[in-house]
């Protein structure tokens, strides 16, 4: 997460009651989880913290009334950003407890340290065996692991997400392999979304996601890779506003993963291994001729598990589906940043400046926008939208005259006459 993301306390409170928000917590009623969790500790920016029935119970009861904005802390005037680990070093460490189950924390904070990840004199060993002990990547959790078949009880009780590798197919003479991004529901395991995509990125999911939810309804639970792709803290603000609860699976831990494994492997025996692909040119022929398959043999086919067909599965239950606003979930899946507004108004978003309202200059605001359509960004304020602000016209703006009425068109070509528009 971003040092500027004030709200972080909004989704550590969400996490915390999401399972009663859903009913999934597997207690008789939300009086008994309330009560369980109290008891329990918690950890939220390296420090340690209990909550009472009560505290809980509030934010449950804010968050029925009010939805996400209710929990989020509002931002002081004297806000500072704490020190905290990056999100390359967080990558860094996954990606050594991976390749060495069994290293010690000393050895992994010694690496880090060699290959220049963090300097000892800002970084600690003891910051980094916290960080490990916090999120399970301890050497002596990686083993001896029980793990037991599971289903859930309902449709959309919870969705399945990873990404797996397509065919390679050729675009303009070059050839490309392709990223097929891919959501199942557990209990029928009907696939949900699907697309391909040229990268893996967190705004190719987070796109079939939206696609996924405006189809098939809203999963309580998603349950997604620990790749950047899926952890990200745009994706737990959309989790967090559409109520579903976000769940990580260990690192290094594929078995956690098998059903939408298993997904992949019935696509790419019985679709990829058999298909020419030299017959393709687009990522668009390459998904119509999935879909293809999908809706003709994988959702009709009777599951090995289920024994039943994941179409018929998951219509069984159709009238119990929770299906939201087209309008709520566009909404919903804006990203968000902050940004301070420059002395020329505008402000800078994926390389693309945007022009802001005067009486904003020298202010931090929140921004809210489509990541796949850049054209306009959103001014909001306690979640409320308050302004719509356009990409920078320079042309246009060359043209407003001035207090000295000076209109810059018109400027002749002597070199004395020639002006810097960004000192203007």
């Amino acid at each position: 997460m971003k040092n500027n993301d004030f709200n972080d306390i909004g989704l550590f409170k969400f996490q915390i009651i999401a399972p009663a928000i859903n009913g999934t917590h597997g207690f008789s009623c939300n009086e008994e989880y309330f009560k369980n969790i109290s008891n329990k500790t918690f950890t939220f920016n390296n420090k340690e913290y209990h909550f009472t029935k009560s505290c809980i119970k509030h934010w449950y009861l804010s968050y029925k009334n009010q939805g996400y904005k209710a929990l989020e802390k509002k931002k002081r005037c004297d806000y500072k950003t704490s020190r905290k680990l990056s999100n390359d070093v967080i990558q860094r460490i996954i990606t050594i407890r991976e390749k060495f189950p069994n290293i010690t924390g000393t050895m992994i904070y010694k690496k880090l340290v060699d290959e220049k990840y963090i300097n000892k004199l800002d970084v600690s060993k003891d910051t980094i065996l916290r960080f490990l002990r916090n999120n399970n990547l301890k050497a002596s959790q990686t083993i001896n692991i029980e793990r037991r078949m599971f289903e859930m009880e309902h449709v959309n009780d919870c969705w399945q997400s990873d990404t797996s590798f397509g065919p390679y197919i050729t675009i303009d003479n070059k050839k490309y392999r392709t990223k097929l991004i891919m959501f199942i529901d557990d209990k029928s395991r009907i696939i949900t979304g699907f697309d391909f995509f040229l990268n893996d990125t967190a705004i190719n999911m987070q796109s079939v996601l939206k696609i996924a939810i405006k189809t098939y309804g809203k999963p309580k639970r998603l349950f997604v890779d620990n790749g950047s792709s899926y952890n990200n803290k745009q994706l737990s603000l959309i989790c967090a506003r559409l109520g579903i609860e976000l769940i990580h699976a260990k690192p290094y831990s594929p078995e956690s993963k098998a059903k939408i494994e298993r997904s992949f492997r019935t696509i790419k025996d019985g679709w990829m291994r058999c298909t020419n692909w030299n017959e393709f040119t687009s990522l668009e022929d390459v998904k119509k001729s999935l879909q293809i398959f999908i809706y003709n043999e994988y959702l009709n086919k009777v599951h090995s598990s289920t024994n039943e067909t994941p179409n018929a599965r998951w219509h069984n239950e159709y009238a119990n589906v929770t299906f939201l606003d087209n309008t709520f979930i566009d909404q919903s899946f804006l990203h968000k940043v902050e940004r301070k507004v420059r002395n020329d108004k505008t402000i800078k978003i994926e390389n693309n400046y945007y022009e802001i309202p005067f009486k904003y200059v020298g202010k931090t605001i929140e921004i809210r926008y489509n990541p796949l359509s850049l054209n306009e960004v959103y001014i909001f304020e306690n979640n409320q939208k308050l302004e719509t602000c356009q990409i920078v016209d320079k042309i246009a703006n060359s043209k407003i005259k001035r207090k000295n009425n000076i209109d810059y068109s018109k400027v002749v070509n002597d070199e004395r006459d020639v002006l810097d528009m960004e000192d203007v």
